[in-house]
């Protein structure tokens, strides 16, 4: 009889462990980048930073600047870390954490990586494509805060920034959950829908200024330009994509099934021949 010499399928547990290792993982893989690329950077300029600067380091390595009016945009959020009153709503209703300096120096850096990932005309936060904006997920940000400060952030402390903004109404997000098997009542989620309110926009203040409004409408439409749109994907697109993953996910377990027949008869030992 052929035993096949095959690991047990995870536990939710298990699983959940080792998706969050692999996370974490790479994270440290776009710290080290980051660190690759300053020191390249700073042996022809100095001074050169990432941060709270009109600039952004992508995953392939390059560093490309952001429009212009981000200067003035993250100018904004670095200003928070010494002045708790630069936000009133999370100065208000933020809680005693803000009044601490690595508080508010933690939210200030994350607005820094959420910003950049933002639409200004309408604040949601995405990714723009020719088909409409996709929504990202709340671990890419934790990605582009490895990549802008060269620093791991914990997920539990970036979801403390997330709650300091929505008690301050600066945020408001809707999960997308979608039931890919209705038999077994399986459900599989996206990433949620993110948008920046009005609220924070006039507590930003620096939108408000015309010149600045004439820099972001004039970045909007050299986008457009280019085909990219910025209405939300729809419901039915995000779970279409969704389900398909689900389905070639499960696929891939059944071909692994009918794989293991084949490796168990590798495995098995050949019965000797008498003599």
């Amino acid at each position: 009889m052929l035993t096949a010499n095959l690991s047990p399928t995870p536990t939710k547990a298990e699983y959940d462990k080792a998706y969050r290792a692999k996370r974490k993982a790479r994270k440290h893989e776009l710290i080290e980048l980051h660190q690759e690329v300053m020191t390249a950077q700073q042996e022809q300029m100095p001074n050169f930073t990432i941060g709270f600067s009109c600039r952004r380091l992508l995953r392939s390595g390059e560093v490309v600047n952001l429009p212009h009016e981000y200067a003035f945009i993250l100018k904004g959020c670095q200003e928070f870390i010494d002045n708790p009153q630069r936000f009133p709503a999370l100065f208000a209703w933020g809680g005693a954490a803000v009044n601490n300096i690595q508080c508010r120096t933690l939210i200030a850096k994350v607005l820094a990586c959420i910003l950049p990932n933002t639409d200004l005309i309408g604040g949601r936060i995405g990714l723009p494509t020719e088909a409409g904006l996709k929504t990202i997920s709340y671990d890419q940000l934790q990605e582009d805060y490895s990549l802008r400060w060269g620093e791991y952030i914990a997920p539990k402390s970036f979801a403390k920034v997330m709650k300091y903004l929505k008690r301050a109404n600066y945020l408001c997000s809707e999960r997308i959950n979608v039931c890919v098997d209705d038999a077994e009542g399986t459900v599989r989620s996206a990433a949620a829908y993110k948008q920046l309110t009005e609220a924070f926009f006039k507590d930003l203040k620096v939108v408000r200024y015309k010149e600045i409004c004439a820099l972001i409408i004039a970045s909007r439409k050299r986008m457009e330009d280019k085909g990219l749109r910025f209405e939300w994907l729809n419901y039915r697109t995000i779970a279409s994509g969704i389900q398909e993953i689900f389905n070639a996910t499960r696929f891939n377990r059944y071909a692994d099934k009918v794989m293991s027949l084949f490796t168990a008869s590798e495995l098995a030992q050949p019965a000797s021949s008498p003599h």
